[in-house]
């Protein structure tokens, strides 16, 4: 196995004589598969060690495991431990989504700090796999069933040519110890249902399921590279006017909307605003993508620009307002009358001084009564807000959130609950 990995960082270019690598070990059998073989091939390594703190005593066995292998084999290590549950709470996004943000800041950081250059990770053929037949239930493009790239950016991933019983079989020869995640074995995570109930079956259909997933996605990566090359000619057409982007109809016509779609996305409009423009091609349209982008829809032609952003201004509610609210202040027991003109706010959970102020690009809240975060634009594209509605519309805000989208819904971390002291009714006239 030495030897193939060996051949395969070489053919992709994975590693070369002057770099210092980052490797990501978890302390499972893949990341410690990806060490002792990185070690075994004299590349010059450092350790970083994950601690996301969410599996109590067996974390810190974790760590101390990957620890103590890195001190016997002479190998600087690093760790850290993240408030992974708390953070992904805050921000409303999964906890697995929060821990893959925390670890790639955290490797970035290293990297600078360290002087180091690449960090390798242990995804291998399985994992691939799993990530495809993912991307494929959830409706994905070019880029989702080609699945991983093996290098991307100064991320590189020498493992994506074994499969995970080639790895197991690494582990039991070389009687090479390595920590268990008894999360990898639970079927409340979609990845893992695909792991243990459909990949059995796919490999009993077809023995040869791994090396038919590496000829499909050599060609669709052969496909993609095409699609790019064509990509970049159409781009090089548009042209531009006083900073306005103009890109006519005729370059929207069915073999270029792929084109358009990417072009977009780039700029952060939702697919549910493309879907809409290209349904509709409606003239006089405005939709508002990242960064302060802008889309108009004009007399044969989408004119896409970076408007100046005006001052935001805020008023907090001890001084004089554009609109009239009106605060008062209970002890909780009075009887609740929810409208759209009056939220009821949990007191003490507001940071800092209550204030208004018109909405911007970013901004995000959780919609009273749902767990995820949604951005302040799909709620307006959702409920069907005009542009004149979007403009018209206050956000109540505290030091660091959206409490209130006044007159429309409040954030659900604001909600009362029995726990709750004091709360503020806020009225709208």
């Amino acid at each position: 196995m030495l030897n193939k990995i060996s051949e395969f960082i070489k053919n992709e270019n994975l590693i070369e004589a002057s770099d210092k690598v980052l490797v990501a070990v978890s302390g499972g059998r893949d990341s410690i598969v990806l060490l002792m073989l990185l070690h075994n091939l004299k590349v010059s390594l450092e350790v970083a060690h994950c601690n996301y703190q969410l599996r109590d005593n067996e974390s810190e066995a974790d760590q101390k495991f990957v620890e103590g292998l890195c001190k016997k084999l002479n190998i600087p290590f690093h760790t850290k431990k993240f408030e992974t549950v708390d953070a992904a709470k805050n921000e409303g996004i999964s906890i697995q989504m929060k821990a893959r943000d925390l670890r790639y800041s955290w490797f970035d950081k290293l990297l600078k700090e360290r002087g180091l250059t690449k960090v390798a990770t242990a995804h291998h053929l399985d994992d691939q796999l799993e990530t495809i037949l993912i991307n494929l239930t959830r409706g994905t493009g070019l880029k989702g069933l080609r699945g991983m790239k093996v290098k991307r950016d100064n991320i590189i991933r020498p493992l994506l040519c074994v499969s995970r019983d080639e790895i197991n079989d690494f582990i039991y020869e070389n009687h090479i110890p390595f920590r268990e995640d008894c999360s990898n074995a639970s079927g409340k995570y979609f990845r893992n249902k695909i792991r243990h109930q459909v990949i059995p079956v796919l490999k009993e259909i077809n023995p040869s399921l791994f090396q038919a997933i590496n000829n499909s996605t050599k060609r669709l990566k052969a496909v993609e590279q095409n699609w790019e090359e064509q990509y970049k000619l159409w781009k090089k057409k548009l042209k531009s006017k006083d900073n306005i982007l103009i890109i006519p109809f005729t370059e929207i016509e069915a073999s270029k909307v792929t084109f358009l779609q990417q072009f977009l996305r780039s700029k952060g409009f939702s697919y549910p605003d493309i879907e809409l423009l290209i349904a509709t091609n409606e003239k006089g349209r405005s939709f508002y993508g990242k960064d302060n982008w802008k889309l108009v829809t004009a007399a044969n032609q989408l004119e896409v620009f970076q408007p100046e952003e005006p001052e935001l201004k805020e008023y907090y509610l001890d001084e004089e307002m554009p609109i009239n609210l009106k605060i008062e202040c209970f002890e909780n027991g009075i009887v609740l009358h929810p409208n759209g003109n009056k939220a009821y706010i949990n007191a003490d959970k507001v940071q800092g001084k209550l204030k208004i102020r018109k909405w911007k690009q970013g901004d995000w809240f959780i919609p009273l009564g749902m767990n995820g975060k949604q951005k302040i634009s799909d709620y307006f594209i959702n409920n069907k807000f005009s542009l004149k509605d979007k403009e018209d519309t206050w956000l109540l805000c505290d030091a660091e959130k959206v409490v209130w989208i006044i007159g429309h819904r409040s954030d659900n971390r604001y909600r009362i609950d029995p726990g709750t002291k004091n709360i503020y009714v806020v009225t709208a006239y």
